[in-house]
């Protein structure tokens, strides 16, 4: 049997290669724990056990697209078009959700955003945008085109997600603050 390159195995090749970095890179290197820690002479859930994890079932799930996924089309350009597209949308998110919070307390209050940075509305701000963008952004990405419900529904899952990481936590503060 031949080995065709096609969507399934190109997949594949990618979730493989994206859990093995974060098995052997990012868990490691990001973590100040191991996979399992010693508190008080007794075991407990290391920082690097969850992604670890992740990053097994990953790189699993590629392998596994790689010895089975023989049935699908080849590779052609509305793939690379839509990977494009994805990484367009995720990078644009991404980058708003990380600098429009400080952008905007600079420009309103002309004070730093770091003391700021959990306290309301300046906490919610390049999550809020940032969320709306992406999800929005991946709904016109699927449709093909955009409707002000599909930014509402956008604004209203970003918002809910932010007040189910931030309500029941006092000191929790929501991505990407604890960077900034």
């Amino acid at each position: 049997m031949k080995f065709v390159l096609n969507q399934d195995r190109v997949l594949g090749l990618i979730a493989l290669a994206v859990g093995l970095v974060l098995v052997f890179y990012w868990a490691p290197v990001d973590s100040e724990t191991g996979l399992v820690e010693r508190v008080r002479g007794r075991s407990a859930i290391g920082d690097a056990m969850a992604p670890s994890v992740a990053g097994t079932i990953i790189g699993l799930s590629g392998l596994w697209l790689i010895v089975a996924g023989g049935n699908s089309v080849p590779i052609g350009r509305g793939n690379v078009a839509w990977l494009i597209g994805l990484l367009a949308v995720l990078g644009l998110s991404l980058s708003l959700m990380r600098w429009f919070g400080p952008a905007v307390v600079e420009a309103v209050t002309g004070a730093d955003y770091r003391p700021q940075r959990d306290t309301p509305p300046w906490k919610y701000a390049g999550y809020l945008i940032g969320g709306t963008v992406m999800i929005a952004g991946l709904i016109f990405l699927v449709e093909r085109r955009l409707h002000w419900s599909r930014i509402l529904i956008a604004l209203g899952v970003s918002s809910v997600l932010a007040m189910l990481y931030d309500l029941p936590f006092d000191n929790l503060i929501l991505p990407p603050n604890g960077d900034v």
